[in-house]
C-alpha cells in the first residue's frame, strides 16, 4: 500500500522491513559509529525510537524534535523524517523499531482495521508523537519497548504472540492517552508536497549535476522561495540534502562493493575525487579509505 499521491514514490524507502510472516523488526542506530545523518525518506511501518544514550535532531514533516535521553519518539507510516546529529561531538544510541499495522490488522477486515489500522495508513492522524523522559506517561511506555527489544531478539517460543501482544497494548495507549488523535482530514501541506516533489527528482537525479535554480524551475518558485519552504520542511537547504543524499549513497558503495573509491565518487554526482574525499571526510570524520576497512 502506498500513500495516496502515488505519482511521487522515490522518496520511499525501498528497504523491506521484516518479513511477510513477521513484519516487525528493530535496528540498532549509532552516531556517528554508522552515520551523522540520515536522508528524507519514508516507509509504510510506524517508526518508534527510543533514545539510549546521547542526542539528536529528527525533522519530521518540517517540525524539528531534540531526541534527549530516554525519550521515545514515533512516528506515523509514510511520514517524510530525517535526522542528524546537531554537533560533530555529539553521539547518539537509539533502538528504531519499525511496526507494521499488519501485526494487528486483520486482512478480514474488522473493527481495528477499520477504526484505526486504515486512517493511520491513510494519514488521517497526527504525524509523530514524543513521549518525554520526565512525562506523565513515560513509565507505561519504556517498559513496553523494552519488552519488545527483548522479545524479538531472545526469539523464546511463542515469542510472535508476545510480540502482538506489546504492540497492542502500545497501540491501545498511544489511542488512549491522546499521543495518536484520528483525524478527519490528512495533515499534509502544500509545502511538504513540494518538497516531496524535490526529493524525488534528487533521488532520481543525484548523480546529475544539480542546481538550486534548476530546483526552483522545477516546482515553479524562485530560488529564495525555495529555499525557505525547504528549509522549514526538512531543517536543511537544497544543496545540503543533495550533499547529504549523495554521501548516503556514496557510503552504502564503499559498503557493500568492491567499487574504486575514484568510481563511486562519480557514480554519486562528485565528478571532483579531491572535494569528494573532502567533503567525505567532513562528513563521516574519516577517509573513504577508513570507512571502507571496518565493511
Amino acid at each position: 500500500m502506498y500513500p495516496e499521491d502515488k505519482k511521487n514514490i522515490e522518496y520511499v524507502e525501498k528497504k523491506k522491513h521484516g518479513d511477510v510472516l513477521l513484519p516487525f523488526v528493530i535496528y540498532g542506530t549509532m552516531m556517528p559509529t554508522l552515520f551523522s545523518s540520515f536522508p528524507l525518506h519514508c516507509h509504510e511501518e510506524i517508526e518508534m525510537v527510543l533514545n539510549d544514550c546521547g542526542k539528536c535532531r529528527y525533522t519530521v514533516s518540517g517540525e524539528e524534535i531534540d531526541l534527549e535521553f530516554g525519550d521515545i519518539l514515533v512516528i506515523m507510516p509514510w511520514v517524510l523524517h530525517s535526522f542528524r546529529l546537531t554537533d560533530e561531538n555529539d553521539y547518539f544510541l537509539a533502538a528504531t523499531y519499525l511496526i507494521s499495522l499488519e501485526m494487528i490488522a486483520n486482512h478480514n477486515f474488522d473493527v481495528c482495521s477499520s477504526k484505526y489500522c486504515l486512517p493511520i495508513l491513510a494519514r488521517k492522524c497526527n504525524d509523530y508523537c514524543v513521549i518525554r523522559h520526565n512525562s506523565e506517561h513515560y513509565d507505561e511506555f519504556k517498559p513496553i519497548a523494552l519488552q519488545l527489544f527483548d522479545t524479538f531478539f531472545d526469539h523464546e517460543k511463542f515469542f510472535e504472540l508476545k510480540l502482538k501482544s506489546l504492540i497492542n497494548s502500545l497501540m491501545f495507549k498511544l489511542l488512549s492517552y491522546g499521543y495518536i488523535e484520528i483525524k478527519s482530514e490528512t495533515p499534509e501541506s502544500n509545502d511538504v508536497r513540494v518538497a516531496r516533489c524535490v526529493v524525488d527528482y534528487i533521488a532520481e537525479h543525484y548523480m546529475e549535476n544539480i542546481t538550486l535554480s534548476g530546483l526552483a524551475e522545477l516546482v515553479n518558485l524562485s530560488e529564495t522561495g525555495l529555499s525557505r519552504l525547504f528549509r522549514n520542511v526538512t531543517g536543511m537547504s537544497c544543496i545540503d540534502y543533495v550533499i547529504e543524499y549523495r554521501m548516503t549513497k556514496a557510503m552504502g558503495l564503499l559498503r557493500m562493493t568492491d567499487k574504486p573509491i575514484i568510481e563511486i565518487a562519480y557514480e554519486t554526482g562528485f565528478n571532483n575525487i579531491s572535494y569528494f574525499n573532502r567533503t567525505f571526510k567532513k562528513h563521516c570524520h574519516q577517509t573513504p579509505s577508513d570507512f571502507r576497512k571496518y565493511k
